[in-house]
């Protein structure tokens, strides 16, 4: 049988080097004995898991690998914490550690999307106390249903413009008009106008309510001519008119998955930056992980990323979470006023990012 091959090297100096590590020593603890590993080009040791969520954990990946799965599914981190038997802090560090891991994997695969149509819209987050309310910006591709951006922030033009670049950017530049298709918030049409330009179709959905439900729904367009229109829905394969159908069923699905966003909850969302966190692992779950219902092909259903081409077949928490995280400037417009320019790549694992030089 082959010896595995020993892994890279988390120190940034030695990231883009060929693989220079050799057996080091056993480590043994109360709970296990694990492999290091040594760097001939730094000279310093590590082990196997460093740079991962698992590094220094110490209870088993297994159990890690539940508490992020539950909390994706619709259960808050009090019920995770009664049904494991954890500590409700344990589970909002390592759901803090996850989602760091989940959303530099986000920002390293969701490049180079091929979009037909993009549909926009904003969810509204109710939060703990009388604090204003949150938004949650979503897009989706509608064709592959893959979840393209997730920014949290207050209803502004300049989360407006941040939430269409981040969405601009991560997909690619197409031989006919991408048809975008928002509701009719103020803001859409100059920014859509400002950040796409004459390459794509911008067309609105307003919807007027009467007690609480639609009694009308006014479509038009407002990029582009009606030739430009006519053209935009032939080449989509799943709209026939002018509709914001398939993001308000991820608007629908985001609110069934996380505790914090179901109707009548006890889970209140406490902060903006909590409410991101969640945030990432869902999409990571939804576009990477979870089989959609309506990507089916036979008996076989497929993720969003596979029928994007963006990875293979559905992939795992585990293999998810053991890539490693390396220090390296991004150019996500999204990610840049995240965390002031700093960002993670993902190396490792045979995991790596579309486009990246990592």
């Amino acid at each position: 049988m082959p010896r595995r091959p020993a892994p890279v090297c988390p120190s940034p100096t030695c990231s883009d080097q060929p693989a220079r590590t050799i057996r080091h020593s056993i480590l043994s603890t109360r709970q296990r004995s694990q492999r290091r590993y040594r760097c001939h080009g730094c000279g310093r040791t590590f082990a196997a898991n460093a740079g991962t969520a698992y590094h220094r954990l110490r209870h088993p990946p297994k159990l890690f690998d539940q508490v992020v799965s539950l909390a994706v599914e619709g259960s808050s981190r009090a019920a995770t914490a009664r049904a494991l038997g954890l500590s409700p802090s344990t589970v909002r560090r390592w759901l803090a550690r996850a989602a760091v891991h989940a959303q530099a994997f986000n920002d390293a695969k969701l490049r180079e999307v091929s979009a037909v149509e993009l549909q926009s819209d904003e969810l509204k987050v109710r939060t703990e106390g009388r604090q204003a309310p949150l938004w949650t910006y979503t897009a989706v591709e509608v064709w592959s249903r893959l979840w393209l951006t997730s920014l949290v922030g207050r209803r502004t033009l300049r989360n407006t413009l941040l939430h269409f670049r981040e969405a601009r950017w991560r997909c690619r530049v197409e031989a006919g008009r991408t048809l975008v298709t928002t509701d009719a918030f103020k803001y859409n049409e100059r920014v859509i106008a400002r950040v796409f330009g004459p390459t794509c179709v911008h067309a609105q959905v307003e919807k007027r309510y009467r007690k609480g439900r639609v009694v009308r729904a006014e479509r038009r367009l407002v990029l582009g001519q009606d030739w430009m229109l006519d053209e935009a829905l032939g080449r989509s394969e799943d709209s026939k008119s002018i509709n914001t159908s398939y993001v308000e069923r991820l608007n629908l699905t985001i609110r069934r998955s996380l505790a914090c966003l179901q109707r009548k909850t006890t889970a209140m969302c406490r902060s903006e930056a909590s409410l991101r966190e969640q945030l990432e692992l869902l999409r990571c779950y939804y576009n990477f992980i979870r089989p959609h219902s309506s990507l089916k092909f036979g008996r076989k259903k497929r993720t969003p990323a596979q029928q994007a081409g963006l990875v293979a077949g559905p992939l795992s928490w585990r293999r998810i979470l053991s890539a490693r995280i390396l220090g390296t400037p991004r150019r996500s417009p999204l990610a840049t006023m995240r965390d002031g320019g700093r960002a993670c790549a993902i190396q490792g694992h045979r995991i790596r990012g579309r486009g990246s030089n990592s």
